[in-house]
């Protein structure tokens, strides 16, 4: 028989393994320092509503469970994804409309004149265009081309 072919010695494959028990004993109890292990235990009933609830916001399980618990301890809503969506665009559109009012003082500020009349004017058409956006169906989101509002 070949010296080469001959197995380890016994206490070198023990030395190794108790060296390999060490790092991983270390690197476990670093690891808790920083990370903790949560579990529990739902119902089918639960952990399918969860898992649509999920499925709805592109989440995983965990992640979506994770995401309800921070918002309900920041005592914050949590939207559904179709509504942060119609938020977002909200935003979009309610910028715009700072943007028109910052325009109409602009010009009042600068030549002095103004129309009473085109002010009212501008006005009730930004609130025609908040009143249609708001009264909008959830299903249907405003594309930013329908709502944009002449600058």
């Amino acid at each position: 028989m070949n010296k080469d072919s001959n197995p380890p010695e016994p206490h070198v494959d023990e030395d190794r393994r108790e060296e390999k028990r060490r790092y991983h004993q270390q690197y476990w109890n670093q690891y808790k320092k920083v990370r903790r292990r949560v579990s529990g235990t739902l119902s089918e009933e639960e952990h399918a509503e969860i898992e649509r609830r999920a499925e709805e916001a592109g989440r995983a399980v965990w992640k979506q469970i994770h995401a309800e618990a921070e918002a309900y301890a920041r005592g914050e809503y949590l939207p559904s994804k179709d509504i942060e969506e119609r938020i977002n665009e909200l935003i979009v559109q309610l910028r715009r409309i700072g943007n028109n009012v910052n325009q109409i003082a602009r010009a009042l500020n600068t030549d002095g004149n103004f129309e009473q009349q085109e002010l009212v004017q501008s006005l009730e058409v930004m609130e025609t265009l908040i009143l249609e956006f708001v009264k909008m169906p959830w299903s249907e989101p405003a594309s930013s081309d329908d709502n944009d509002t002449k600058s």
